[in-house]
């Protein structure tokens, strides 16, 4: 009898050594390394592929929450390991850093998961530095301004507007501004808002003469009609384009013993204000 029993219990205990040996390889040949999910998580009776992955399933539990384009996202773009555990969660594990590490691995100071392209947190953080989006800048895009220079493209990028508009000055003729000698300070004139119409030495009508209030505002088209000569603005006239008169004579004699009247003169305003 007592060896009836002792044969019982090696068979049974030879059983239960081969129930856990097959748990503990099963464990072994898991795939996806010491992953505590239930396959049915992911996998169905009919078959391991295709995989589909259960509504209940909660993927921010593993210290990345699926938001955004990443919801649209296959499996195996990310998790080139089927060991789960090995997938880091960094941008940069799956995206290319077109900064080139210039603007740090913080990829999210600047971009969300909705797009690549989602400018909120661009804007928000431009306008920290040297140069915050205002006006035209605003809608500008990035590569418009951030261009290759001395193996840089966004650290120490240039400020000034001649840096990314010296073309526009260079090819305005109206006025030429080579020609004119004008400064490539385009802030004197010009304004974020929009390049034309300009703004004259940023104030023209308290330096020189009103032309954007009183009679005069909206009349004038362009710097030509009343600059004669592109080369010097100190020339004008304002007979050139507005206050032509048919008889000469007639408003020569209009203006005789007037003090240094001439038809041409540009000092009609010294008689005639515009208020």
């Amino acid at each position: 009898m007592f060896r009836w029993a002792a044969a019982i219990a090696f068979l049974l205990l030879g059983l239960d050594a081969r129930v856990l040996a097959a748990d503990d390889a099963a464990q072994v040949d898991n795939p996806h390394g010491p992953l505590k999910e239930s396959c049915d998580t992911c996998h169905g009776a009919e078959g391991w592929r295709p995989v589909k992955i259960a509504s209940t399933f909660d993927h921010g539990r593993f210290r990345f929450a699926l938001e955004g384009a990443h919801i649209q996202t296959t499996c195996r773009a990310c998790h080139l390991s089927l060991v789960f555990t090995e997938i880091a969660i960094a941008c940069v594990s799956c995206h290319q850093d077109s900064h080139r590490g210039e603007l740090g691995d913080d990829c999210a100071r600047c971009h969300t998961p909705r797009s690549f392209v989602d400018r909120q947190r661009m804007m928000r953080a431009h306008q920290t530095t040297r140069f915050p989006l205002v006006g035209a800048h605003a809608g500008a895009d990035c590569e418009g301004c951030h261009k290759l220079q001395a193996n840089l493209k966004y650290v120490n990028t240039p400020t000034d507007c001649a840096s990314c508009h010296l073309q526009d000055y260079l090819a305005t003729r109206d006025p030429d501004h080579t020609a004119a000698g004008f400064p490539q300070t385009c802030q004197d004139c010009h304004n974020t808002v929009a390049f034309r119409p300009a703004k004259a030495a940023g104030n023209h009508d308290a330096a020189f003469f009103p032309i954007y209030s009183g009679r005069h505002r909206g009349v004038w088209s362009a710097c030509s009609t009343c600059h004669i000569n592109p080369s010097s603005f100190a020339e004008f006239s304002c007979f050139l384009g507005c206050h032509t008169h048919a008889d000469q004579a007639e408003v020569a004699s209009q203006h005789v013993g007037v003090s240094g009247y001439n038809y041409d003169s540009q000092a009609c305003y010294g008689c005639h204000p515009s208020p």
